[in-house]
Parts: C-alpha cells; structure tokens; sequence
C-alpha cells in the first residue's frame, strides 16, 4: 500500500505561513524611559487600556513636544489587534511630524 505524501507538502507552508503571521515582534520600552510628557500621557491612558489595549510612541527629543507621537489603540478585541492598530497609528503620525525615530510599544515590565 502506497501511503500518500502529497497532503503532508501541501499543509506544511501553511503552517510556516501561520506561524510567521502570529510571531510579530515589534520594539518595545518601558514606560520609565519615556520622556516625561509622554509618561503622564500614559499614566492618563493606563487605566483606560483594559486587557487587550496597546500603545506606541516615538519621539527625537526628550524636552521638544512637537517631535513626540504617542497613539494607543483602547477599544479592540484582541491584544494583537491593539498591538497592530497602535504602532499603525503611530507610525502615520510620526510620518505626518516628521518624527524619525521608530515607533516603540509601551510595555510594562
């Protein structure tokens, strides 16, 4: 009897493709090395995020408020969802300010 392989390389790049999809590592920081303006951002957003909320900020300089971006993405359903919505977010707005810096997620230790 003559047992059939086909199946087993036709799933195979699925689950690879599975796998790259669900593994998205973006840059993280800690909400103590944030500038101060954007420290009390998130101490105001904290308590608003639930379980699945995210939120990402960029920034070039410590002290100029015109070259900082904070976004946070509150009302989703899922954690990875938020993840995607809040780096999307900031990186439209860091586009918008000219903000050069990456967008980092805000990630408590």
């Amino acid at each position: 009897m003559v047992t059939n392989t086909c199946h087993r390389w036709m799933v195979a790049p699925f689950l690879v493709l599975s796998f790259a999809v669900s593994a998205e590592n973006f840059p993280t920081i800690s909400p103590k090395q944030l500038p101060e303006p954007l420290q009390a951002q998130w101490a105001r957003d904290r308590p608003e995020l639930g379980r699945f909320g995210h939120c990402a900020a960029a920034f070039d300089s410590p002290i100029d408020g015109a070259k900082m971006v904070w976004s946070c993405a509150i009302y989703v359903r899922l954690s990875a969802q938020g993840k995607r919505l809040a780096m999307k977010l900031c990186g439209e707005r860091a586009a918008l300010l000219k903000v050069k810096s990456p967008c980092k997620l805000v990630v408590e230790p």
